[in-house]
């Protein structure tokens, strides 16, 4: 799993080993940049299997489109988009059928939701999930690999606090327990969803 640091990572975590996976995670603050391909292949080549992929990185500055600087803009795109090109990729040649990857996307991302200034790089970024999960999701099949996304609205995390964006908001553990049940059988035969969670 990547974005495995933050709090919905540790949420996913802690749900999926109370369901009796092995949580393998990936995080810069764990010394694993997802989004650098040798550090992905090496991480992911050392598994004996890998069942289940959840693709959770994500990464927010919030400042206005004529302040951000262009590494800014790429570090926001490649935080989820590029990491969830390159673990997914590992995935689709190291999975048997069977396997589940479970994208981790946005609110921000779907067409018509409210968007916030000051998160235009982030925004983008989401929505490529959005698309990227569809992509997946037709390569996946004759693979036997489900691919799904969820894109939830506000989570209690750190991050909420840098989007500065008031109103309700999803428990960790609430939107976790869904991503769980999508990588996990009991969601069969549902692939190339994006299951859009509202606070």
């Amino acid at each position: 799993m990547t974005g495995a640091a933050g709090g919905l990572g540790r949420a996913i975590t802690a749900e999926l080993e109370a369901r009796g996976y092995e949580v393998v995670g990936l995080s810069r603050r764990l010394g694993i940049d997802a989004a650098d391909e040798a550090q992905v292949g090496a991480a992911l080549g050392r598994l004996d299997r890998l069942d289940t992929l959840v693709n959770n990185a994500a990464l927010l500055v919030k400042k206005p489109l004529v302040e951000l600087t262009a590494e800014e803009w790429d570090l926001q795109l490649n935080s989820p988009l590029r990491s969830a090109f390159l673990c997914s990729r590992e995935a689709f040649r190291r999975m048997k059928p069977g396997g589940t990857i479970v994208n981790v996307s946005s609110l921000s991302g779907v067409a018509g939701a409210e968007k916030f200034p000051g998160m235009a790089a982030y925004v983008a970024a989401k929505s490529g999930l959005a698309g990227l999960t569809e992509a997946l999701a037709v390569e996946g099949r004759p693979l036997g690999i489900r691919v799904n996304a969820v894109s939830p609205g506000a989570i209690d995390t750190p991050m909420l606090e840098i989007s500065g964006v008031a109103g309700k908001a999803f428990e960790p553990a609430a939107v976790a327990g869904v991503i769980a049940w999508l990588a996990s059988p009991a969601s069969e035969p549902i692939s190339g969803a994006n299951l859009r969670l509202e606070p």
